[in-house]
């Protein structure tokens, strides 16, 4: 026999349980005489979570909740059907690359856990803003992601005839718009991450932070970085006859699927060769666990990532304030190879705003983007100490 989820229930909420045949509990809230003439009817809460439930009946009792004003029968066609045909779709599993996908699930447990039941019909507007404004209270960035991510279900909804043409209750909610990050690392910010990273024993992520902030990759990239995708390229030089010879870093880019060819900085370049000297055989990655051998996965690299910070916060106690994320490595970039004197057209060819689709096949036009590239790279220049003696 399981512990019911109210000893005593709350006096004057709605609140009801009653213990079922198994011992397990069902939590429920029903309405008063006059919510039920406008249609409203019972509502099932989760006896697992008696503060959460204790909250909802509260919202419910006033008309604060945002629960469809009443519910019908949905012939199965309810929040979490439609979760499940979406992921089973073509739509889900061929066009949405995979990091999107788990982003896309995370979001669903969300939408699931306070919508699962509701039929997809019932949908309005005032009912999702609503939501929209309790979920803005808390987290504002975290809001309109969620509601994004209701919008793509409503949209598939449309598709499948669950709901009528042009009804997506998420379309011209005027959601705020996200604050745009402007975080970016200083060199001593820098400077302690490497070290950091060194002094625990992790060369490979010291290379991953080095990379990421020296081409302007993503995580993904990083992680992901082929050993056979690096290789020297000839160019040419100042004088026609002349022709010089540069490292590089050829890939397609993870979230556009556009082709990078990055020149290699000097500032990185020897945790690459590292990396490539001590490679074990039949790796295929650039970056690999130093303690297991074998390629970082998302939550170790993360993981990984964070003792690094706060060893160098230590140090450099600005890193946490305001934290200092890894995609602001990418930022960084920009941040100092415009404050180098690149141009802005040049730093967007190593961002990827600019570049071409095959680098196999670009011997007409890569050679200028990766000129450009050169540029934006090499304006970074560490800054000289203070009170060092120039020739």
């Amino acid at each position: 026999m399981t512990k019911a989820p109210f000893p005593k229930l709350p006096r004057g909420l709605g609140l009801r349980q009653r213990q079922r045949a198994d011992g397990t509990w069902r939590l429920w809230w029903e309405p008063s005489a006059e919510q039920r003439k406008h249609g409203v009817q019972v509502v099932e809460l989760d006896p697992n979570r008696p503060t959460w439930s204790k909250r909802e009946a509260e919202k419910l009792k006033t008309g604060q909740a945002g629960e469809p004003a009443r519910r019908t029968a949905s012939g199965g066609r309810t929040i979490d059907a439609l979760i499940a045909e979406y992921m089973r779709s073509p739509r889900f599993k061929s066009k949405i690359k995979p990091k999107t996908q788990d982003g896309y699930r995370a979001d669903f447990r969300v939408i699931s856990e306070k919508w699962g039941s509701q039929p997809v019909a019932l949908f309005d507007r005032p009912v999702v803003y609503t939501w929209y404004e309790t979920l803005y209270a808390k987290a504002p960035t975290y809001a309109g992601k969620i509601i994004r991510s209701l919008s793509v279900l409503f949209s598939y909804a449309e598709l499948i005839g669950w709901r009528p043409e042009n009804s997506n209750p998420c379309f011209r909610l005027s959601l705020e718009p996200a604050k745009k990050r402007s975080r970016s690392a200083s060199w001593a910010e820098y400077d302690a991450l490497i070290a950091a990273a060194l002094k625990l024993g992790r060369p490979s992520m010291a290379c991953a932070i080095a990379l990421a902030t020296f081409s302007a990759s993503r995580q993904a990239d990083v992680v992901s970085a082929e050993l056979e995708a690096f290789s020297e390229m000839e160019l040419p030089g100042d004088d026609d006859a002349a022709t010089q010879k540069v490292w590089v870093w050829a890939y397609v880019r993870s979230k556009r699927s556009n082709a990078a060819l990055i020149p290699v900085h000097e500032e990185v370049a020897p945790y690459i060769g590292a990396q490539k000297d001590t490679a074990r055989k039949g790796q295929t990655t650039l970056l690999i666990n130093d303690t297991t051998g074998e390629p970082y996965s998302g939550d170790l690299f993360r993981a990984h990532w964070q003792d690094i910070r706060l060893l160098a916060a230590k140090k450099m106690p600005t890193l946490l304030h305001p934290v200092l994320q890894f995609r602001d490595l990418r930022r960084t970039f920009g941040v100092w190879s415009r404050a180098g004197g690149a141009m802005k057209e040049d730093v967007g060819d190593v961002l990827g705003n600019s570049a071409g689709t095959d680098w196999q096949l670009g011997e007409v036009y890569m050679p200028a983007q990766l000129t450009t590239a050169m540029r934006a790279v090499g304006a970074i220049q560490r800054p000289k100490a203070k009170g060092r003696k120039t020739a």
